[in-house]
């Protein structure tokens, strides 16, 4: 019998942000690693591009879309490295969009975490503004 395959789907902004916040304590309490991602695609998200994005993460990855133009994305227990794998699966999933990371550091906040990996999208979109 063939497994099931849950899909992954966008989550309230209320809900990622409590789901982020849980994240971030975990992350602190236990020293576990967590990363962000901020992806932007000028001009906005199209639904089949969300879907390719979605397919690529994982069910217990959490993910918001806050703006037209942008998708935030958690990855709970995910190491630089891993999440770098995760970033180049996005972008060929989706190679309009232009993606920024940033781990957890100590200390943070879930507020830091997202600021840093926007940060991180702002910079790459300068360097080369035809990622988007």
């Amino acid at each position: 019998m063939g497994k099931k395959r849950t899909k992954k789907e966008l989550q309230t902004l209320e809900a990622f942000s409590k789901a982020l916040w849980e994240e971030v304590y975990v992350s602190a309490e236990f020293d576990l690693p967590l990363a962000a991602l901020a992806l932007v695609v000028e001009g906005g998200w199209q639904e089949e591009d969300v879907r390719r994005a979605l397919d690529v993460l994982r069910v217990a990855d959490l993910v918001v879309q806050p703006a037209a133009e942008e998708l935030l994305v958690a990855l709970p227990n995910t190491r630089t490295a891993d999440a770098r794998v995760v970033e180049e699966r996005l972008r060929e999933a989706v190679p309009k969009a232009a993606v920024g990371v940033a781990p957890y550091r100590r200390g943070d906040t879930a507020e830091d975490l997202l600021a840093r990996a926007q940060e991180a999208v702002s910079r790459r979109v300068a360097e080369n503004p035809e990622a988007t």
